[in-house]
């Protein structure tokens, strides 16, 4: 996917590009990036832009202005650019792949979970230390 985040890094603030922050947005989702606390998105701003951080800060600005204030993610009391991708519009076909993605991985957890459980027997209180072990960092 190229971008067009490098163009005109010196944009004032009043002129902020939606594209621009389109393609932040789903950039970061592509990447699993979709979780984060301000500073961590600053810093992918200025990562994926080459901006300074009163261009990164005025593009965040933007962002919370189109809505990404409201997309907060509990558990690591950041923002959620999924939520935000998701609510504008901006990356259905990255979240349907994330989406795909998480899917067959849980799938495959209850299939190994399943195959641990017909050979260990479904009472974990007596599996051993080996058996958890194998369990959690096996391959299969």
């Amino acid at each position: 996917m190229k971008l067009e985040l490098e163009s005109e890094n010196s944009t004032r603030s009043n002129e902020i590009d939606e594209q621009k922050i389109i393609d932040i947005t789903r950039r970061l989702v592509s990447s699993e990036k979709s979780h984060l606390q301000e500073d961590d998105l600053l810093y992918q701003i200025i990562k994926l832009t080459k901006c300074d951080l009163t261009t990164a800060k005025h593009t965040f600005e933007e962002m919370k202005n189109l809505g990404l204030s409201v997309c907060t993610n509990y558990m690591t009391s950041g923002y959620s650019l999924q939520m935000f991708a998701k609510m504008r519009g901006y990356a259905t076909e990255e979240l349907e792949h994330l989406h795909k993605k998480s899917q067959e991985i849980e799938e495959e957890m209850e299939r190994r979970e399943t195959k641990f459980l017909e050979k260990y027997g479904a009472d974990r209180s007596k599996w051993s230390a080996e058996i958890w072990e194998e369990y959690e960092y096996s391959d299969d």
